[in-house]
């Protein structure tokens, strides 16, 4: 069982900032959809598909976590790893996988205490107020006039 999600757009991009603020959202909301599930993560995939519809994919086997801030920082790595041509992008996606149940182990050199807490209270709010009621501001694109959108909104 796998936990996924990608976007298709209707306008081909190369906005690598823009990219990235998308896949950090799609990144939260499934890692809010994993710890709401009490499940853990053993394997990050991200995916991306050109303008010309080559698709590449790199996964990452990686220690049972359902951390926003591990998962990211590997699955930016793998996209920095897959974007290696100058051509446009039509599709960007992230699969978390090899799901077990459980609940977050901290880990001793990368988790604290309060990053644990902050999760929580985070996960509280999503689930009283919805999922877009709270998000980081990296998961945010810009637009002309420096209003915060947000980036799944970019159609």
């Amino acid at each position: 069982k796998s936990i996924s999600t990608e976007r298709t757009f209707q306008q081909d991009t190369m906005d690598i900032r823009w990219l990235k603020s998308l896949l950090t959202s799609m990144l939260e909301k499934i890692t809010f959809q994993l710890r709401d599930s009490k499940r853990l993560a053993g394997c990050l995939t991200v995916k991306i598909r050109y303008t010309s519809f080559d698709t590449y994919t790199r996964q990452l086997k990686l220690p049972y976590t359902a951390s926003d801030h591990v998962l990211l920082a590997r699955a930016l790595e793998l996209f920095d790893k897959l974007y290696d041509r100058r051509m446009r992008l039509r599709l960007i996606g992230v699969r978390l996988s090899d799901l077990v149940h459980g609940h977050h182990q901290i880990d001793l050199f990368e988790d604290s205490h309060e990053m644990v807490r902050l999760y929580q209270a985070m996960d509280r709010i999503r689930s009283k107020y919805g999922q877009h009621k709270l998000y980081r501001a990296t998961g945010q694109g810009m637009v002309s006039d420096k209003r915060m959108v947000n980036a799944f909104a970019r159609d």
